[in-house]
């Protein structure tokens, strides 16, 4: 284990915000990022994706389509605004669905993925090229990128600094550095009882705007815009309906089991009912999805921000070199 400092204003904080898993959240007391330390080492993080021990498995990355598809489509209709084709990037790209929107409206996608079943998973089911590596400069025979994207990834990384220089090196001049990433950095301490978990030790650090400013400048970008989503209506939601859910989709997969060769799928009545759980999934699973969605970015982007949680997606363009 290792103690850190604030990787940007590389002062100690002893404001401990968030404790989970046996692991500390520490605020800066300058630009707000919080971080965990003591923290594992990169080894170990990267032990974690190898192995599925991640807070979400491959299983459920894969199974997840509709609503990973359907936040894509949103993401999309914003990067579509600055960039309307070329080579992608995404850097922890899960299955891969992002990729696969992608390349349906012209881009020529590429992956990164830690996890060896969903890297193999967008390599064999997608049919897109995808990497099981940390970024690097050689990367896919050191090809430049138009644009570089990641969904809820910054957060992981080991060493932000470093790695947004890599996306850096690994960009075209003018190209673009789109990511959707939170802003607990920002948000009033009174909100975090509303999250049911933050994923420690899966999430190293938080970002606020400051330390997200801080962190593009010294990389080599530039902030061209911020959308902003108010996400406390879902988060209220999911804490208020996470029993029921819980029982409800158990209750389904016991179903499917049974339907597949355990005791009550032997009989008329029990492959009826097996067969009734898994169509009641079926439907309120991308009902669910759709509600979750509509919460995120229709109603969202109308309610109070300030002091709130949100989810952001910030529009960076690479500051051209000069010479």
């Amino acid at each position: 284990m290792e103690e850190i400092k604030c990787i940007f204003c590389e002062i100690e904080s002893s404001q401990v915000v968030i404790e989970e898993n046996g692991y500390q959240g520490k605020k800066c007391p300058q630009c707000g990022l919080i971080y965990v330390s003591p923290r594992p080492s990169f080894d170990e993080i990267v032990s974690l994706y190898g192995h599925d021990q991640a807070h979400i498995s491959s299983a459920s990355h894969i199974s997840d389509s509709f609503q990973k598809r359907l936040y894509a489509r949103h993401n999309l209709g914003i990067i579509r605004s600055v960039v309307k084709s070329g080579a992608l990037l995404e850097i922890g790209a899960g299955a891969g669905y992002f990729l696969d929107e992608a390349r349906k409206i012209g881009f020529y996608p590429f992956g990164l993925e830690l996890n060896p079943a969903q890297a193999d998973f967008i390599r064999s089911e997608l049919k897109i090229p995808c990497a099981e590596s940390p970024l690097s400069t050689t990367v896919f025979e050191g090809k430049k990128f138009d644009l570089v994207y990641h969904c809820d990834v910054i957060g992981h990384f080991f060493e932000p600094i470093s790695d947004f220089r890599k996306m850096n090196a690994v960009m075209q001049d003018g190209s673009f550095l789109i990511f959707e990433t939170g802003n607990l950095g920002d948000v009033d301490q009174h909100y975090f009882k509303y999250f049911q978990r933050f994923q420690y030790p899966d999430h190293l650090f938080s970002f606020s705007t400051d330390s997200l400013s801080k962190l593009l400048d010294r990389t080599g970008f530039e902030v061209l815009k911020i959308y902003r989503y108010a996400i406390l209506p879902q988060l209220i939601l999911n804490q208020l309906t996470a029993g029921i859910r819980q029982r409800f989709f158990k209750s389904a997969r016991q179903q499917g089991s049974s339907a597949n060769g355990g005791r009550a799928g032997k009989t008329a009545g029990g492959i009826q009912q097996s067969r009734m759980g898994l169509t009641l999934k079926m439907v309120i699973g991308p009902v669910w999805d759709y509600l979750n969605y509509l919460l995120r970015y229709k109603v969202g982007a109308l309610l109070p921000k300030k002091g709130r949680p949100q989810s952001i997606i910030v529009i960076a363009q690479k500051r051209k070199t000069v010479g």
